[in-house]
């Protein structure tokens, strides 16, 4: 297997590159024992197997960051085969202080000149042999979106593998002091037996780099892996050199390196006055002015959500349908009614279930990473850490935590995987902790069902009310946990580039929104799957599905006295109702539907066709209804990104089509849970305080695991039934002193 390791900047393409070569191949998952992003690609090509290792894009490879570490490590340690170096073109100068970096690791290398379909456009000139020569490497022009120079890059790679070249020292061409000083030095390594095994592993510019800056994280591997200590001879250069530059030597180093860089540009690269950054600076006027920028920000992001979660909402219960009534009716006649009643409700209300309870949720992931993406590749969502940076600092987050905590209030599930975008762990967990305290649309019917037979036309000032509380929460955990070691950022000063705006490739697009979302479904779907079964166990057993009778009621009938503090404890059926919220917070309408009784709901409300069985239905009558549904699933989808219905996202079900979706008698049902009893409207208050605060659906908690681990999921888990309880409570408590 030949390894190649693709590393540059961020925002240079990268990962594009490797998704126009490898195709589908890309797998996405996590760093060994961190929550970094790891991308990597297997594939065949001319009778080789290719392995694609897609390197964090940074900036430096001073062990500062997560990233930072894994990128230096990886090659230093894995020993890629080759390593290619992504660099904008349109970017030399920036991007080439890395290529210095990289070439003191002393790998085989071939450099990528990424997006040169825009370098050409800018009329830019770049002597390509000369350049070449000066670098010490290969040079491709590449571009991912017009499939430029991928050949060619691919081919250089394999060549360079096969010359079974290990270590390179490369010309590292510093003014005549440095230069003088560290060749000193090398020659006094090249002598020292203790070192001899370090340079055997390390170049030897890399090496004498290290020792003169006294690397803290070379140190410790020279201390773990070779009992060594740093020579006492690197101590006096080290600071021989400060004196002589007035610098410390990182510095030196730093402008010892960007000589190097300019000195490569003043022969090779002659730019134009035309220039892609004049189009980018007149846009950034407006959009990071001081007074439009955060407006634009949130017209931006609603227009996001209204787009995602109104053009997917059609699919949704397309699909939903598709599993739940059409694939269930068929797997139901294929498995008959020859098995026990408990393995025919296992397979449809528990696996079928169990799968739909997953698969409903890809519309929205498919639009959610579409259009995340294009905001990526745009070049707009880094603007968006720059724009709310001040107000999320007070928090101990920065701006790019903003946009999960908004998608939160779509669904919790994309807001979790949306924490990828932030550069620490702690940051990372803390906006996990804080997103699944927004309201989601699936608490919208709860808050329908209670409102629409507690609160009647105040229906929509309390739902708003419980939008607020959510934030309120969030807030106030943000506040708590920032303090914390496991949560607490580093406060540094946020330094993001700003890359120039880009017309998106509808290909890299796509292949990116089909990656991350098929990873969603395998990593999502082991989890969910297990939980909804047991699930189902507790609400079928021990009375083969009746309600009233399983072991979720005497879950209920059980808990009841600890949650009387709460208000609600005093119906059974409310407390039984949690734990199906688990499975999915709308779960709770139907639950309730199944345990609540009807018997003072009115017989005559109910129509004759309602009460009428359903005539049977052909195969080819059901296909074509599927078919027929999914076209009005695009038509509906279409006209609700058209709608730019922003509100409706935030409006809960009204009683009317509460009865249509569970029947007409739950909501005069639910009346009687608290029948006339006073207290009846903050009891059902504190209920959907409970359901918003308590812990998310099955689907966040698989996506919490996959990204942190099942330490973290367990800390959520306990925290959001913690919180809850002492929120309702204090509702409860406060509120009955002015009822």
């Amino acid at each position: 297997m030949i390894k190649i390791a693709f590393a540059g900047n961020p925002n240079v393409g990268k990962s594009a590159l490797i998704n126009a070569i490898a195709g589908s191949n890309l797998k996405v998952g996590n760093w060994p024992g961190v929550t970094v992003e790891k991308k990597e690609a297997e594939f065949t090509y001319n009778g080789e197997t290719i392995k694609f290792v897609d390197l964090p894009g940074v900036y430096s490879l001073s062990p500062y960051t997560l990233e930072e570490t894994i990128t230096r490590d990886f090659i230093l340690e894995e020993d890629p085969d080759v390593v290619i170096n992504v660099v904008d073109s349109t970017n030399l100068e920036r991007n080439l202080y890395f290529t210095m970096l990289l070439k003191e690791l002393g790998k085989p290398m071939i450099m990528a000149l990424n997006f040169y379909d825009e370098f050409e456009k800018l009329n830019y000139k770049l002597d390509l042999n000369k350049f070449s020569q000066l670098v010490e490497m290969d040079v491709v022009l590449t571009s991912a979106i017009k499939g430029t120079g991928l050949k060619e890059l691919l081919n250089k790679a394999i060549n360079k593998s096969k010359e079974k070249i290990k270590s390179v020292e490369y010309n590292l061409n510093f003014d005549s002091w440095l230069q003088g000083e560290t060749n000193n030095l090398k020659c006094r390594i090249a002598e020292d037996d203790k070192l001899k095994k370090v340079i055997d592993k390390y170049s030897l510019n890399f090496t004498t780099i290290k020792l003169l800056e006294n690397d803290s994280h070379f140190m410790n591997k020279l201390n773990e892996n070779y009992n060594l200590k740093r020579p006492e001879y690197f101590q006096s250069a080290t600071l021989a050199l400060e004196e002589k530059y007035d610098e410390d030597i990182e510095t030196i180093f730093a402008e010892a390196r960007y000589g190097i860089v300019k000195g490569i540009l003043a022969q090779t690269y002659t730019t134009s006055i035309k220039s892609r950054l004049d189009v980018t600076d007149k846009i950034d006027k407006i959009v990071l002015n001081r007074i439009l920028g955060l407006p634009i920000f949130f017209l931006i992001i609603a227009g996001l959500m209204g787009i995602v979660f109104n053009g997917s909402a059609p699919f949704i219960d397309w699909t939903d349908g598709f599993v739940n009534d059409y694939i269930a009716k068929y797997v139901g006649m294929a498995i008959g009614t020859n098995i026990p009643d408990w393995l025919h409700s296992l397979i449809i209300d528990g696996i079928l279930g169990g799968v739909g309870g997953v698969v409903v949720f890809i519309p929205l992931m498919i639009f959610l990473y579409f259009f995340l993406a294009i905001l990526e590749e745009s070049g707009y969502m880094s603007r968006v850490a720059f724009i709310m940076d001040k107000i999320m600092r007070r928090l101990g987050l920065n701006g790019r935590a903003f946009v999960p905590m908004v998608l939160g209030f779509g669904c919790t599930v994309p807001a979790i995987y949306a924490t990828r975008t932030l550069e620490d762990n702690q940051s990372r967990k803390l906006t996990a902790a804080m997103a699944p305290f927004m309201s989601c649309g699936a608490r919208l019917p709860v808050y329908g069902l209670f409102t629409a037979a507690f609160f009647g036309s105040k229906a929509g000032l309390v739902v708003m009310s419980l939008y607020l509380l959510g934030i309120v929460v969030a807030i106030f955990v943000g506040l708590i946990l920032k303090n914390f070691k496991g949560f607490k950022s580093e406060d540094r000063a946020l330094l993001i580039e700003l890359p120039p705006y880009r017309i998106p490739s509808l290909k890299v697009i796509w292949r990116s929104t089909v990656t991350r979302t098929c990873e969603y479904i395998k990593k999502a779907t082991t989890v969910i799957m297990g939980i909804l079964i047991i699930l189902w166990a507790l609400t079928y057993f021990p009375n083969k599905g009746d309600a009233h009778n399983s072991y979720m009621a005497k879950f209920g009938h059980t808990f009841a006295p600890i949650m009387k503090p709460t208000g609600f404890g005093n119906s059974w059926q409310a407390v039984a109702a949690i734990p199906p919220s688990f499975a999915a917070k709308e779960v709770v309408v139907g639950f309730m539907s199944q345990v609540l009784t009807t018997e003072d709901s009115n017989p005559d409300a109910i129509s004759p066709e309602a009460t009428a069985p359903e005539e049977p239905t052909t195969f080819a009558q059901d296909t074509f209804e599927q078919i027929k549904g999914f076209g009005g699933a695009v038509k509906d989808s279409a006209l609700g990104i058209l709608s730019f219905d922003i509100e409706g996202l935030f409006a809960a079900p009204d009683a009317n089509q509460i009865a249509e979706d569970e029947g007409l008698g739950v909501v005069q049902a639910t009346k009687m849970l608290w029948a006339n009893d006073p207290l009846a409207p903050l009891r059902a208050y504190s209920f959907m305080a409970f359901i918003l605060l308590v812990v998310p659906c099955v689907v966040t908690l698989a996506a919490i695991k996959h990204e942190f681990g099942w330490k973290f999921t367990n800390f959520i888990i306990g925290m959001m039934l913690v919180i809850p309880y002492i929120v309702s409570t204090l509702i409860f408590q406060v509120g009955r002193l002015f009822f």
